[in-house]
Order: C-alpha cells, then sequence, then structure tokens
C-alpha cells in the first residue's frame, strides 16, 4: 500500500492532522483525489494536493512560548507581544501577535505613506494564552504557521 502525509488539512479538522502518515486505499487520477480512512475512521476522498509523498518532512508545532510579560490579555489590548515557536523538525522560529484593536493603533500611529507592510504579525481575538494556542494551532494545521513567522535558528534533530 503507497502512504502519504498530510500536509495541510483544509476543511477537514475532524478527519485529517497535519504531519500524519495515510494509507492510500484508492487513487483516482482524473479528480485528482485520493482515498484514506481519516481520523474519525471513515473512509472518503481527498484532493491530493492536502498531501505529500510519504518520507517527506512536514514540520509541525511542538511547542510555544510569549516572549513578554502582558499586561492587557483583552480584546482591546494595544501590546504587540513576540513570541517563539519550535517545530518538530528542529526550526525556532518568531513572530509578533496583537489583537486588532493593537493592529489598528499600530497603523495609525505608523501609517506615512501609501501603503503598510506587517510581516510576522498574527492577529488574534485577545493575548489569553488558550486563545493564542489556538491560534497557532490552526494555522499549523492549515500549513500557514511557517509563512507567518521568521526563522531564528535551526537544529537539525
Amino acid at each position: 500500500m503507497m502512504k502519504v502525509i498530510c500536509n495541510s488539512v483544509g476543511l477537514y479538522v475532524e478527519a485529517l492532522t497535519r504531519g500524519k502518515e495515510y494509507e492510500v486505499l484508492a487513487e483516482d487520477e482524473e479528480k485528482d483525489q485520493i482515498k484514506i480512512v481519516g481520523d474519525n475512521k471513515r473512509g472518503r476522498w481527498f484532493k491530493k494536493s492536502y498531501f505529500v509523498p510519504y518520507g517527506s518532512n512536514v514540520a509541525v508545532l511542538v511547542k510555544w512560548q510569549f516572549g513578554d510579560s502582558i499586561h492587557d490579555v483583552s480584546e482591546e489590548s494595544l501590546e504587540h507581544i513576540e513570541i517563539t515557536v519550535l517545530l518538530s523538525d528542529g526550526q525556532t522560529r518568531w513572530c509578533s501577535v496583537c489583537t486588532k484593536a493593537g493592529l489598528v493603533d499600530y497603523i495609525e500611529r505608523n501609517m506615512n505613506g501609501n501603503g503598510f507592510l506587517i510581516e510576522n504579525q498574527i492577529v488574534v481575538k485577545n493575548l489569553l494564552h488558550k486563545t493564542v494556542n489556538d491560534a497557532l494551532i490552526y494555522f499549523d494545521q492549515q500549513n500557514e504557521l511557517i509563512r507567518s513567522t521568521k526563522l531564528l535558528s535551526y537544529k537539525n534533530r
């Protein structure tokens, strides 16, 4: 049997886990789909684009931490807090998190021209640990965490 590794769960959060391997039960070349048994124990067809070949490296979130103290965890917080994330392949990455209110405040204070770019910024509902954790897990499962963060170091495991 051929195996594949999930690289993005898309809409299938109950059926797929990013980084997990699955056995391919059938393949439909014309529809560009494969059939697997998902985490929910149901066999179904998925687009091949959700998977990479078996043996591919899919770095997933292992842990993360705030880099600063947080003084206001509310939705109205104006703080921009740096976080670091550790991925399963040894990458340590960083980004900044803020609330919608914090983002608006930052833009209003720094908008000097016709455009504005904020790299490595994740906007969350509030700065509670659970909220940030849930957001990071979501972005990781959608294969968005790496492009939302910047590499700090890489230690081959």
